[in-house]
Order: C-alpha cells, then structure tokens, then sequence
C-alpha cells in the first residue's frame, strides 16, 4: 500500500513537473491550487485538505457511476469552511487529453452538485480548449446516471471532440469520487453540515 501511494506520488510530481517549465508559448497556467482555491472559497476562514486512498471496492463504485476509469486511487479533497459550516468542496484533476494535459478545479456543493468547474492550466492548442459558456452547462448536476452525458443533456464541441469528452468523463469521476468518500466517512465532516 505503501509501495502503491509512492509510485502515485511521484507519478504525480512527474506528471505536474513539466507542466511549470512547458517551453510552448500557447501553454497556459491561468491559476496556482492556492489562488484557485481562495477563488473558490472568498468566505471560507480555512480550507481544509483531506488526501484519500480508495480501496478496490470504492475503485470499482465510482468507476460505475462516472462510467469512467479511473487513472489514480489517491484522490486529494478540499473543504471551505467558515467557522464549523462547510461551504463546499473542491477536487482538482490533472489529465490527458490528446498529448498534453490539463488541469482543473471542480467545485462541489455540500449536497454533491457541481458548483463550477475552472480550468486551472491548459497545454494543447488553445482552439481545443472548452469554452466557459459550455463548461457552464455542468454547474448545478450531479452524478446521476441520466445526467452528464454528452449529445444528450450536454452538447458536444465541434472540433474538440476528446477535450469534451474527457472534461465529462473528469466531472464525472470528481464528482463520483466525492460522493463515495461522502458515502463512506473519507471527509472532515459529513456533507451537508
């Protein structure tokens, strides 16, 4: 176990490392974790981080309801808090799209609804990026089997066939992943309190 969190943890560190010296001008970090998170969190008096290692089962559980595999068991939660109220949640993913990667912050209500998904870093051409308007359309949905389907409750991008599809399938693991550590008392406190 120990063995698997250190091969996660520089698979980590391997994959973010180049991301902070990409020579390609059309490369962009538009925000670090610390100011995405004050972003996300402009009322919390502290942002609290709780790292989470899924076990088989759990892996098996969120594969099913994000109806996407899943590239890491070791997941990093953060929560908003002012005083003792939680004011939401937020899971940040780095993943592939075509050759380069991209990194995201999603934001999730207490209740298990997105709240906003911002694009934190951008590598592939910037005419692949999604645009806000149609990122826009996953605020307010939750993991639910009959939602977050592309060219069903949310149109494709033309021309941007696999940065759509892997956005979904990345909100959908986030937001499946916060549901079964809900689920399974993996977080500081119980959603919703």
């Amino acid at each position: 176990m120990i063995n698997d969190m250190i091969k996660i943890l520089l698979t980590l560190v391997l994959i973010l490392l180049p991301l902070s010296f990409a020579p390609d001008s059309k490369a962009r970090v538009f925000m670090k974790r610390d100011e995405a998170l004050k972003t996300a969190f402009p009322d919390a008096d502290n942002i609290e981080k709780t790292e989470i290692f899924l076990n088989k089962k759990q892996v098996s559980e969120i594969e099913s309801l994000a109806r996407a595999k899943l590239d890491s068991r070791l997941y990093v939660i953060y929560e908003g808090k002012r005083g003792g109220e939680s004011l939401g949640y937020a899971i940040i993913d780095t993943h592939h799209l075509r050759t380069k990667s991209e990194t995201v912050m999603f934001v999730i209500n207490p209740d298990g609804t997105l709240r906003k998904a911002e694009i934190l870093a951008f590598f592939e051409p910037p005419e692949y990026m999604a645009g806000d308007q149609w990122i826009e359309l996953f605020d307010n949905k939750g993991i639910d089997k009959n939602t977050l389907k592309l060219g069903k409750d949310i149109p494709n991008i033309t021309g941007a066939t696999i940065t759509a599809n892997s956005l979904a399938s990345s909100i959908r693991r986030a937001l499946a992943v916060f549901s079964v550590a809900t689920d399974n008392g993996l977080l500081f406190s119980e959603a919703g309190n």
